[in-house]
Formats: structure tokens, C-alpha cells, sequence
């Protein structure tokens, strides 16, 4: 099975309408938002040089004037959320360092995800217009 299905089966899942509403939510929303530089700081050195994808993520996320296609959005959100939740596969106050390969694991497969997105929201922030979203 192709990697691209895998992540198309992925997102399939993540897109009913509950994974919508949640990202929608303003309490999920601040929740990433008072957490996130505490969280990425604590990983930013175990992504290597994805962690400026991974802040490009973030602004790609909260940026009110982006329109990101739908299920990036689901899934760029709930990565994030991921990255700042207190519950883990792998908690880090049980696992130590180890208790971040969760976390970036599920960063990485955010970012192979939203790669398409986050090169249209490169163009975007360039100057370049606002292409349609590719989903």
C-alpha cells in the first residue's frame, strides 16, 4: 500500500463532522495557542530542520486570512494539539526523552501531510495571491 493512501485513509477518518466541529472549537484552539511555545521548545532539536516547518504549521493554522483546505486543516490541528496535550502514547514524565518520539512522530506525519498546503501558504505569504486550496 502506497504511503499516499495511508495518509488519504488517514485524513478520511479525521474529517467527519466531530474532527470539524473540534477544530473549530476556541477552546482547542487557545488551548494550542498558550501551549504551543512551551511544547515546541521541547521538541524543536528532535525534528531536525523540520522544526521551521513545524512553526510554518502553526502560523499556517491560525492565520484567519489562509484558507487551508479542510482535512490539512483537521489534521494540522490535531498534530498540534497532540504536540501540547498532557496525554501521550508516550508520556514524557514516564519516558523521559523518549516521551517525545510520539510527538514528533505525529509532527512529521503532519508536515508530509500538509506539504502541498504549506508550500501554497509560502506563495501566499510571498505575496503571491491565494491559490485554491489542493483538496
Amino acid at each position: 500500500m502506497s504511503s499516499n493512501m495511508n495518509d488519504e485513509k488517514i485524513a478520511g477518518m479525521l474529517s467527519g463532522p466531530e474532527a470539524q466541529a473540534k477544530v473549530e472549537d476556541p477552546s482547542t484552539l487557545g488551548g494550542i495557542q498558550s501551549g504551543f511555545e512551551g511544547a515546541f521548545g521541547m521538541v524543536k532539536d528532535k525534528l531536525g530542520s523540520s522544526w521551521q516547518d513545524v512553526r510554518t504549521l502553526y502560523q499556517m493554522a491560525f492565520d484567519k486570512d489562509f484558507q487551508m483546505d479542510g482535512k490539512v486543516k483537521i489534521v494540522v490541528i490535531g498534530a498540534l494539539a497532540y504536540l501540547v496535550s498532557p496525554v501521550d502514547l508516550l508520556p514524557e514524565r514516564v519516558f523521559k526523552g523518549l516521551g517525545f518520539a510520539d510527538d514528533v512522530v505525529v509532527l512529521l506525519f503532519a508536515l508530509k501531510y500538509a506539504q502541498p498546503e504549506i508550500e501554497r501558504y509560502r506563495r501566499f505569504k510571498a505575496g503571491e495571491g491565494q491559490p485554491k486550496p489542493q483538496g
